[in-house]
């Protein structure tokens, strides 16, 4: 469990979205943790590895993981870094991907924004918000819409609880009159980040443009409230990195998730002493 001074300091440093512990608590119902500045979460014989560290420093995430495991004893474990150390034969499930990075200042937008922005203007208003039936109703054709693993629909089922978790999260939605065209979410709890979370559009309301001007909206706000950064998140697939490429995020961290059964390694290690 962490204490006020570990939360600040963790807070202080993030740049992932798997460093704020309100987000990933919140979705996975895991207890947060901090040790030679990695976090790490456990819900029950489950560990959650962050593998980036929040800070530089001499110790390597291999040794940071052996350690918690030999702690904690977890009977499986989530495990994501930028490079995994581990044998192959002991993990399964790998993702790869990059996190991407919007620097502040952003760039000039270009002719093709500006129109899609100016477009937007004219049918939508964007405000703050608070989420509610109408949300949860586009999140639910979003998730019955696409392939989605297990672990990807649960995480939007959770999105609620993070935003009553969460004191730093904002919920930005545009509106055509009274009807929810879009929303976005982002975390502005990090000292430098601000974090792209969600982002979700109506499959019955469509304007062009709106996924724009919710972006647009959202990096004025994380300049008014002085981030260096927007963490705009994993680059997923080619529609959704072409957006954060267009708007200029580039590839800045590389992204790696695997599984780990620790009972399967540790029947494999029986085994062979027998």
């Amino acid at each position: 469990m962490l204490n006020d001074r570990e939360r600040k300091w963790i807070y202080r440093h993030a740049y992932l979205p798997e460093h704020l512990p309100d987000y990933v608590g919140a979705v996975s119902g895991a207890e947060a943790y901090l040790h030679q500045g990695y976090l790490f979460f456990l819900v029950k014989k489950h560990l959650i590895f962050n593998g980036y560290p929040l800070k530089p420093g001499p110790d390597a995430p291999s040794r940071v993981y052996d350690f918690i495991c030999e702690s904690y004893r977890p009977a499986t474990v989530a495990v994501i870094t930028s490079d995994i150390w581990l044998p192959a034969e002991q993990y399964e499930q790998e993702s790869v991907d990059s996190y991407y990075r919007l620097d502040l200042p952003p760039p000039s937008t270009g002719p093709a924004i500006v129109y899609m922005l100016r477009r937007a203007q004219r049918d939508l208003q964007v405000t703050r918000g608070r989420f509610g039936k109408e949300h949860k109703k586009i999140i639910k054709a979003f998730v019955a819409h696409h392939r989605l693993n297990r672990q990807q629909k649960h995480l939007f089922k959770q999105i609620p609880q993070y935003l009553k978790a969460s004191e730093s999260s904002v919920l930005f939605e545009a509106r055509k009159e009274a009807e929810l065209v879009a929303f976005n979410i982002v975390d502005l709890g990090a000292a430098d980040y601000a974090f792209y979370l969600f982002s979700f559009r109506s499959s019955k309301i469509k304007v062009p443009g709106a996924s724009d001007l919710l972006f647009h909206e959202m990096v004025k706000l994380a300049q008014a409230e002085g981030k260096k950064a927007v963490n705009l998140g994993l680059g997923v697939n080619a529609g959704i990195r072409r957006f954060k490429e267009k708007w200029g995020g580039v590839p800045f961290k590389d992204y790696r998730s695997v599984w780990v059964d620790k009972r399967e390694i540790d029947v494999g290690k029986l085994a062979k002493k027998l």
